[in-house]
């Protein structure tokens, strides 16, 4: 059938994909539209390649005569095509080598390497297309289309600049499932409740799907487990849902219904499309594909915004669990009922009264309560990430800020007529990792307590570094006529359009108009995520240039970048104290100096001189004035010296900084951390030692006396092995799990790999023999506390103060005040 005449949409990529048909590859786009329909239409001129580089002259005949075999036969190349690339700044003269499916190039790519070196062979399809076509998704479009035997085609795609991006239906989901042995066995324990809380065409719904009755108005009751599944399934289409949200769910919730469906031959699929759902490996975790609609896993959401910093309300939790993630952004609440109670005991209220079904039931709707949460604050985030980069959401959302930096540079090799370098192998990477880059400069304070500061952070040093001397890999020459020559001595052509420079300057100069916008609307999460999405990449290219893996790494292009930052920190530093400051710390990007007998007024001076002898794209900015300070020491060799980044400030406002003690790190007990947070706010807000030391000596006491509660007294730490995975216990966190398995109260599936919270109990003679999963734990030993603990945590901020251990402890007097 003849295609009819051209139609169009308005709306916004959700998914691209593709499919076989007719022995072919076909391109496959999710279009969300302004109608509040999705659709799927079919991209039939995209076709699959790879690139070739012939190590002597070919033909394109003699270029599409290279073929490869496998089990199903020969494969053949479909065409050749010559085109003309750049690879690191030089040209080259190749072959765009097109094939029929997706599924050949890899195999095509291998043959080839006897002829030449092949490229872009390892890129998946729909990855291809997002790179070439330079779709934006999630962004609002005008498709044009036509429509041939009920399928519909895509003709164009023009951005609409003025379009309204469409609503997007989300759902959250948890399941509940049997489990007599703690640990829930996907061959015999069936799923005995998913709840749900969903938001759809202007409209929410919460609900429970289980298989008992159970009096609860949001509680819907089917016949049996495979009516449950099924069910859910339907509640997915019926409400038309885009985006289905989980907590874990790649790992747990979607592969255990994956295989509760197999064993109950049921189609368990939430595919708005053909496809089936599925789970597959991205880089080192595992991510949910259903087709026509976008899974995020809420839990890998988290533990990323937690990496790049991109919340300050989970930057000090323990454990990235639903429970506290939930508590730290909704202010401290928690979940309705016993978290640890209902997971231990879920087959008892299952199996028990009537009540305590009822109370399971409101449990695990408050799970999906409290990750609809969670998606509402972070999702804006990693949905302006996907904006930022031109990734698939379904992509972004399991992605290293690394890996969406290097999708990023292929979308713009590509249009800059780049060829994409492939990844390197293992021993190249072993190679890159032996050879570390020298870091950042750091000027370590002489340890005291100090009044009146100013610090000045450089605005996005190291961006604006590689933006200035425009740091490239393509960049750097040898015989350039017109460079930048760094400190470490490698130079950059000037005169060459570099694509990280480009896509860096890009990325300020956005994120400077967002903020703009963003002071005049601070209510508007759109603008709030952008800006956070766009500081997060550019943050990241500098790491990403040394990463062992990227394929775009360059050591000298990274160290350049260092060398520079070392350079301007200590011109500055240099300059600073010409202009008699004391510069009191300085560490990368940052400098702190001592107002002394000078004023306000003359440190703004001292930044404006400084702007004015630096590069259009650097600047020095004044952080914030600050009252008093409190920085420590550390032993080197038997000497004191300065401790990096270990310092508390407080400013003119009463905001404190703090950077590098104790109370921002989980393996430290809430005593010690909270017990070190009131010293630094006796010493910060009051200037007073005696009240520091007082607090000290009052934990001190309760810890003798077992007034401490066990819950402040736990020390969590991640079990980085299997616990047969190490010969002989060693550690008590390792000790701790161990017992938990042997005593039945954890299953080896849920310590392994986690984050352990222990306590020291009164019970055996070694630190590990006292080690009892917190939950086991019935006392403390409270010297353990005092001389591990709380002393060590307070006592690198009161030495500087003059006091001793003995003094804290009460054993012994100060030995001098100050």
């Amino acid at each position: 059938m003849a295609a009819t005449s051209i139609s169009a949409l308005e709306g916004a990529v959700l998914d691209v994909d593709y499919l076989i048909k007719g022995g072919e590859g076909l391109i496959r786009l999710t279009v969300k539209c302004n109608d509040g329909k999705a659709y799927k239409i079919f991209d039939e001129k995209f076709k699959p390649y790879f690139y070739f580089l012939p190590a002597k002259p070919m033909t394109p005949d003699e270029v599409s005569s290279i073929n490869a075999m496998d089990q199903n036969g020969v494969i053949k190349p479909v065409k050749a095509v010559q085109k003309r690339k750049q690879l690191f700044g030089k040209d080259v003269d190749g072959f765009m080598v097109y094939t029929k499916i997706p599924g050949d190039v890899p195999k095509l790519g291998a043959a080839f390497t006897r002829y030449g070196r092949c490229y872009e062979y390892d890129i998946p399809f729909a990855k291809r297309y997002s790179i070439d076509t330079g779709v934006i998704p999630l962004s609002p479009y005008t498709i044009s289309y036509y429509e041939r035997d009920g399928n519909l085609f895509l003709e164009s795609m023009t951005p609409n600049e003025k379009g309204k991006m469409p609503d997007l239906n989300v759902l959250a989901f948890d399941i509940e499932v049997y489990n007599p042995l703690l640990r829930p066995r996907e061959e015999k324990d069936p799923v005995i409740m998913i709840s749900y809380w969903f938001s759809s065409h202007g409209k929410e719904k919460r609900g429970v799907i289980t298989w008992k009755k159970i009096n609860r108005d949001f509680v819907e009751t089917v016949a049996d487990e495979k009516a449950a599944l099924l069910r859910f399934v339907e509640t997915v289409n019926e409400n038309d849902i885009d985006i289905i949200s989980g907590y874990n769910s790649a790992n747990f919730d979607i592969k255990y219904l994956l295989e509760r469906a197999k064993r109950l031959r049921i189609d368990f699929n939430l595919s708005r499309f053909e496809g089936d759902t599925k789970i597959e490996r991205h880089g080192m975790v595992d991510r949910v594909k259903i087709s026509g609609r976008v899974h995020i896993d809420m839990y890998l959401v988290t533990r990323f915004i937690a990496v790049v910093g991109a919340s300050e309300y989970i930057l000090k939790l323990n454990s990235y669990t639903l429970d506290n993630v939930y508590a730290a952004l909704s202010g401290g609440k928690k979940m309705a009922a016993d978290k640890k109670k209902m997971q231990q005991n879920t087959f008892r209220y299952w199996d028990g009264t009537d009540a305590e079904r009822c109370e399971l039931a409101d449990y695990s709707l408050g799970d999906s309560e409290a990750l609809m949460t969670i998606y509402t604050t972070f999702a804006p985030i990693i949905i302006e990430l996907s904006r930022t980069t031109g990734d698939m959401l379904t992509d972004t959302s399991v992605s290293t800020a690394g890996q969406l930096v290097e999708f990023m540079l292929m979308r713009y090799a590509y249009a800059h007529g780049e060829v994409i370098p492939n990844k390197p192998a293992e021993g190249e990477m072993d190679a890159r990792s032996s050879n570390p880059i020298e870091g950042a400069y750091v000027k370590t304070p002489e340890p005291g307590i100090y009044n009146d500061i100013v610090v000045f952070d450089f605005r996005g040093l190291y961006p604006s570094i590689i933006i200035s001397h425009n740091i490239d890999p393509s960049s750097i020459c040898t015989d350039c006529k017109e460079y930048h020559e760094a400190p470490n001595g490698v130079k950059f052509d000037k005169k060459r359009l570099s694509i990280t420079p480009i896509i860096l300057k890009y990325l300020v100069d956005q994120r400077s108009q967002v903020k703009k916008l963003y002071k005049k609307d601070p209510g508007n999460v759109v603008l709030g995520s952008r800006s956070q999405a766009l500081k997060i990449i550019a943050n990241s290219f500098y790491g990403y240039l040394g990463y062992a893996r990227a394929r775009w790494y360059s050591r000298d292009c990274a160290a350049a970048v260092t060398a520079y930052g070392r350079q301007y920190i200590k011109d500055n530093i240099a300059f600073a104290e010409q202009k008699g400051f004391k510069v009191i710390y300085s560490d990368t990007d940052s400098i702190l100096m001592l107002l002394g007998d000078k004023k306000k007024e003359d440190a703004l001076t001292f930044m404006k001189e400084v702007n004015a002898h630096l590069p259009e794209t650097m600047e020095l900015e004044l952080e914030d004035f600050y009252t008093r300070g409190v920085f420590v020491g550390k032993k080197v060799q038997g000497d004191v010296t300065g401790a990096k980044k270990k310092y508390a400030l407080i400013s003119e406002s009463g905001r404190i900084k703090i950077r590098g003690f104790e109370l921002v790190r989980r393996d430290w007990s809430r005593i010690s951390r909270e017990t070190q947070r009131a010293v630094l706010e006796a010493i910060l807000k009051e200037g007073s030692k005696e009240k520091a030391a007082e607090i000290v000596k009052d934990v001190i006491k309760k810890l003798r006396e077992g007034k401490v509660p066990l819950s402040e007294l736990v020390i969590n730490t991640q079990l980085r092995k299997g616990i047969e995975g190490y010969k002989a216990i060693k550690s008590p966190e390792l000790a701790a799990a161990k017992k938990a398995v042997e005593k039945g109260f954890k299953t080896r599936d849920e310590v392994e790999h986690s984050v352990i919270g222990y306590v020291i109990t009164k019970h055996g003679s070694t630190i590990s023999e006292k080690a009892m999963l917190e939950g086991m734990a019935e006392d403390y030993d409270p010297e353990y506390y005092i001389n591990h603990q709380v002393i060590p945590a307070t006592m690198r901020i009161l030495k500087e103060l003059d006091f001793s251990e003995e003094e804290l402890k009460g054993l012994g007097k100060q030995r001098k005040l100050m």
